[in-house]
């Protein structure tokens, strides 16, 4: 009784302590006016500052609320180290579209970058009403190297007519990092997700084992880092283009309308990463390091979300259906149209 007294007691404090000294994302965005008579500083964009404070607010949040749930393995986030890295510049002003070219200018600092958009791009900025923002990067961080610049916008298009929800249309989805139980009306089967992980991260372990022998900040530490990041970078981008945006145009011919099933992917006991299990462990390419260290369920069902809002559809997230010890061990392709199936059930027994 004594213990949960005292965590009561702290809870309590830290509560007060959080409304009484909490930074909020307003707090900080008007704490750049007494900043920005800095000379330097007062060169860069005002909402590009914000923008940049938005995103930090975002994590830092992130964080908290993992760490308020109980998870100890939340990180704060990290300062960048690198001052002659270029990492990301956001904003939601200073660029415009004409002629078939987007310009982008700095401000006070008298410079503006012009690039030639691409037809397909160019084709889809056309039906914009309006542009909101834009993101600046850069395919290589190290500005001492030679690399390109990415520039993505986001922009506003007209709002699609709804597509009415029909019990029959409707499609399951049961999500997992390797496969997707898929109940649609043109079928049950089970969708295989490319693991772009399993060819790349035996060989970036392999790589990083061989850069325990070697001096930090030396010739070769600094050449086979750079091979490990690019061999990341690859990664990534195959992870978004064949396991998110080419699965989510497969999964849009079977209806706009969808039902899935959401998971818990952090690794606690129970959750879709929990590394108890050993079937789920491994890091070269154990399905524990490709949900919870890459995000690309999250990002998977984030995009299914965008586009099936675009062609007027939804996307309904549900817990998962409770299964019996006999149908846990199903094997795995069986378990997930099973519990889509059951998940159709459960959902058109609520509508009910």
């Amino acid at each position: 009784m004594q213990l949960v007294s005292e965590k009561e007691s702290l809870l309590q404090e830290l509560s007060i302590a959080f409304q009484e000294h909490g930074v909020t994302l307003y707090d900080q965005i008007n704490g750049l006016t007494a900043r920005r008579i800095i000379g330097e500083f007062a060169l860069i964009p005002r909402n590009w500052q914000e923008e940049t404070l938005d995103s930090l607010d975002g994590s830092f949040k992130s964080f908290l609320a993992l760490r308020k749930n109980g998870d100890p393995d939340a990180k704060p986030p990290r300062q960048r180290v690198s001052e002659n890295s270029f990492y990301k510049i956001p904003g939601r002003s200073g660029f415009k579209v004409s002629n078939g070219q987007i310009y982008l200018s700095f401000g006070k600092i008298g410079q503006t970058l012009t690039s030639v958009i691409p037809e397909f791009q160019l084709k889809r900025l056309e039906t914009a009403i309006k542009l909101k923002k834009f993101e600046l990067c850069r395919d290589e961080r190290d500005m001492a190297k030679p690399g390109r610049f990415w520039i993505s916008v986001a922009y506003e298009i007209p709002k699609p007519e709804k597509v009415p929800v029909v019990s029959k249309q409707i499609t399951y989805l049961a999500i997992g990092a390797s496969r997707l139980g898929v109940v649609s009306p043109k079928g049950e089967f089970c969708l295989n997700l490319p693991r772009s992980d399993y060819h790349w991260k035996p060989q970036i372990n392999a790589l990083q084992e061989r850069l325990e022998g070697v001096v930090k900040g030396s010739r070769k530490w600094k050449k086979r880092m750079a091979a490990c990041t690019r061999m990341f970078a690859k990664l990534g981008h195959q992870q978004k283009q064949h396991g998110q945006y080419e699965v989510v145009k497969k999964l849009l011919r079977h209806g706009v309308h969808f039902v899935v099933t959401e998971l818990k992917v952090r690794s606690k006991p129970g959750a879709l990463a929990d590394a108890s299990k050993s079937d789920r462990k491994g890091s070269p390419t154990g399905p524990n390091w490709s949900a919870q260290n890459t995000g690309n369920i999250a990002r998977l069902i984030q995009k299914l979300t965008d586009k099936a809002s675009e062609h007027g559809g939804t996307v309904i997230k549900r817990n998962p259906p409770l299964l019996s010890l006999e149908e846990r061990q199903l094997p795995d392709a069986q378990r997930k149209i099973f519990i889509a199936k059951k998940l159709r059930e459960e959902f058109l027994a609520d509508q009910k």
